[in-house]
């Protein structure tokens, strides 16, 4: 994540308050001031709005230094952006800059490499979704049924893919989403986790099944999981005659606990096996 992006999300170099001071435009500072009280509803005068970046080194606005909840926040927790709390999805402080702020959440939850984007699902995605969701060689081989409608994919999309640790795999050469990776809520079942411990799920759309993109998009999670929680240890699994999918989990370091379940909570056959495997710190 680049350093001009705010604890909230929102994009610095854009800011015009950013822009006036970097560049020394005091029409820019005086009109971004006239703007941000009409939206506001107090009095900003321009020589508060001297600002380098809410993460940044150098001169920031006194909102920004003894006013923004956002950011004292997320400097209490430790956390270099609220990207990093569980609870950013539904945290009542930054809630209105996500609400007006169309990509500050993206900016927030999403990460990557070269070849492949992991970002938040977009309500846009619903037809993109469905068209894979819909093939009955996908879903089922993941414990879900086939969606029946664009609608329901949208449902799923703002239902169940609506948390801060769930994302959509979009190949950035084509910015084509391709699947989904995630862990926690969105992928629950009746695995044998240990207490706190994380449930791991992804799946990508049968054209693009063997070119290795869930390995990369689980490497990618594990990488984060690492580098910006505190999570010990992620547990998975796959049902025994999806052998493909364990193979992923092996190639990120999950290992095999020795342990076999079955899920009724998920779609299909309730008594088909699940191996169970486990990665640790």
């Amino acid at each position: 994540m680049k350093t001009l992006i705010a604890c909230c999300g929102i994009d610095c170099e854009n800011c015009d308050a950013r822009i006036a001071t970097a560049t020394g435009n005091e029409a820019l500072r005086i009109a971004t001031a006239r703007k941000w009280t009409a939206m506001n509803g107090i009095e900003i005068k321009p020589e508060y709005l001297h600002c380098m970046g809410c993460r940044t080194e150098g001169v920031k606005t006194y909102y920004c230094t003894d006013m923004c909840q956002i950011r004292a926040c997320a400097a209490r927790r430790g956390y270099a952006t609220c990207g990093e709390c569980a609870e950013v999805m539904t945290c009542p402080t930054v809630e209105p800059i996500l609400k007006h702020q169309p990509d500050a959440i993206d900016n927030l939850l999403s990460f990557g490499s070269k070849r492949l984007l992991l970002r938040p699902w977009h309500e846009s995605d619903a037809e993109i979704l469905y068209y894979y969701a819909m093939d009955e060689e996908v879903g089922p081989r993941a414990g879900w049924a086939p969606h029946q409608s664009v609608d329901e994919s949208r449902d799923v999309i703002n239902n169940v893919f609506h948390n801060a640790t769930t994302w959509a795999i979009v190949l950035r050469e084509t910015d084509k989403v391709v699947g989904a990776i995630g862990y926690g809520p969105s992928c629950d079942c009746d695995l044998p986790a240990r207490p706190d411990e994380p449930t791991v799920g992804y799946w990508v759309g049968k054209e693009y099944w063997n070119q290795g993109i869930c390995t990369e998009a689980l490497a990618l999670l594990i990488d984060r999981v690492v580098n910006h929680t505190g999570i010990k240890s992620l547990v998975s699994g796959h049902y025994v005659d999806n052998p493909a999918s364990g193979r992923v989990m092996e190639k990120c370091g999950f290992v095999a606990t020795g342990e076999c379940c079955t899920s009724p909570s998920l779609y299909g056959d309730s008594n088909r096996v699940i191996r169970v495997l486990r990665w640790e710190r």
